[in-house]
């Protein structure tokens, strides 16, 4: 054949070759999400000062595992059940899982699409005549100049998985300190009507006593009963909800059979001293994970529709080679094909338009979580220090004046001049006193852990995450690979 017929046939080949050979060796990105899982780690031991893991079977999961069960030889602290909790829960390995998802997201996007084979036989009507051939391979030629493109979407879809996760595992962290300081203080509780039921039923045998010599009235007596009963209700209360915050404590660190049988204190920790509060809210604003997820959805929306803008200008052109043979001639010829889509009804304004509508309701989201942020940080700052105040006025005030009180109720009682309701009054009083002191070192701690997981990039209330997108989602943003 002639030179001249071989021309575009070359052509072709060399623009394939111009187009797909780079994009081939800038595509190598490998499918391990290893490194992405790092970035992850790093953030939390900078924010939180604990280690996680992606459980993989490695030596060093072997000495993790090794690692919790010698923190629950150990009785358990604040810390410690948050470390074991980061690296024994289960759910949190499965929330691990969606920065390989977004990094094989990423693969794929870099991916050329496999060309097209096909293959006609076309069997002639007379008889003994011969079938006519064709053969062709086509390529979507311009769906590889959108590789960079759809990258870039997918790698900035990449970021957000990242961020998003982080997130998940310092609300998960929260929620562990607070599930552990509901334990203490239940067991706080528990100890508190312990005593009382332990006076209760000593006053009710020494009124049984008295009662057979006739020295005490039915209704003194009956009611001393009435005080064991109703310590005993209180105290079972207490150990019904020691019960639950423990189980709650256990899914949380992701304990099961032996492992359950950890230690703790039996009170909760005293006041700490109060953070410095200046500038809260530019700290948490600075430290939002979740502000720093919403900027990079911003990104990855705007690489979205760069992706959505170039698509509409050429949806689709493939270019292919075919070869026939005529069954008359039995001579093979052969040419280059293209298939091009015209914009001409379709010219992607509704997509265009979208993609904007979708980039500006990100941003509004990114302005309203800021505010929500700023709004946390001042009812943390307040609650540390009203919380504090109230733990103090209680301890300080409240329980030594029910104390007195109740000493001076009972010496008039013992001389005849209250009756037993007066008497009985002032222990419950002092038993209530006891109470709302545990509540209220109760709510100081929660209020600690809620500045903390904020200082740590998280509202209190586990928010500030854009959530999570399927697989399906990050596809279609990226192209539709």
């Amino acid at each position: 054949m002639s030179d001249s017929h071989n021309t575009p046939i070359i052509m072709i080949k060399r623009a394939v070759l111009f187009v797909v050979l780079p994009l081939i060796l800038t595509s190598c990105t490998s499918l391990s999400a290893q490194q992405s899982f790092q970035d992850v780690a790093l953030t939390i031991q900078e924010r939180t000062g604990k280690n996680i893991r992606w459980d993989g079977g490695s030596p060093e999961d072997q000495m993790a595992d090794g690692a919790v069960e010698r923190l629950l030889r150990r009785p358990l602290t604040l810390s410690s059940s948050t470390q074991i909790a980061l690296l024994n829960n289960r759910s949190l390995q499965s929330t691990y899982n969606e920065i390989g998802i977004a990094q094989a997201d990423l693969v794929q996007a870099g991916l050329l699409k496999n060309p097209v084979f096909d293959a006609s036989f076309i069997d002639p009507t007379e008889a003994g005549a011969p079938v006519n051939l064709a053969f062709g391979v086509v390529f979507q030629f311009i769906d590889a100049l959108y590789i960079p493109l759809r990258k870039r979407v997918a790698a900035s879809r990449l970021e957000e998985v990242k961020f998003n996760v982080a997130g998940q595992v310092v609300d998960h962290a929260a929620m562990t300190q607070s599930a552990f300081v509901d334990y203490l203080a239940a067991r706080q509780l528990v100890e508190l009507f312990r005593k009382v039921t332990k006076g209760a039923r000593a006053s009710f045998e020494a009124a049984t006593i008295l009662r057979k010599a006739g020295n005490i009235t039915d209704l003194r007596f009956e009611t001393e009963q009435s005080q064991l009963t109703q310590a005993k209700l209180d105290l079972a209360e207490a150990e019904a909800m020691q019960l639950g915050t423990r189980e709650k404590l256990n899914t949380l660190m992701g304990l099961s059979g032996k492992q359950t049988r950890w230690r703790a204190g039996r009170r909760l920790p005293g006041l700490r001293g109060t953070p410095s509060m200046r500038q809260i809210e530019k700290q948490a604003i600075d430290k939002s994970l979740g502000l720093a997820e919403a900027r990079q959805r911003i990104e990855t929306l705007a690489h979205k529709y760069g992706v959505t803008r170039a698509t509409s200008l050429i949806p689709d052109l493939e270019i292919g080679f075919e070869r026939e043979r005529d069954g008359t001639d039995k001579e093979w010829s052969r040419g280059p094909t293209f298939d091009l889509v015209l914009p001409i009804f379709d010219q992607g304004q509704a997509r265009r338009k979208k993609a904007e509508l979708e980039i500006r309701r990100a941003q509004d989201i990114y302005w309203d979580m800021a505010v929500k942020v700023r709004s946390s940080a001042r009812t943390v700052r307040n609650g540390l220090v009203m919380g504090r105040k109230k733990v103090v006025y209680y301890k300080r005030a409240v329980l030594p004046q029910m104390q007195k009180i109740l000493s001076a109720t009972r010496r008039e009682y013992n001389g005849m001049q209250t009756g037993v309701f007066r008497l009985l009054l002032a222990k419950r009083g002092q038993i209530q006193g006891g109470q709302r002191y545990i509540q209220a070192l109760q709510s100081y701690w929660q209020t600690v852990i809620a500045y903390r997981q904020l200082m740590s990039g998280r509202m209190p209330s586990g928010g500030g995450s854009m959530g999570s997108l399927s697989t399906s989602s990050a596809a279609a943003e990226g192209g539709g690979h």
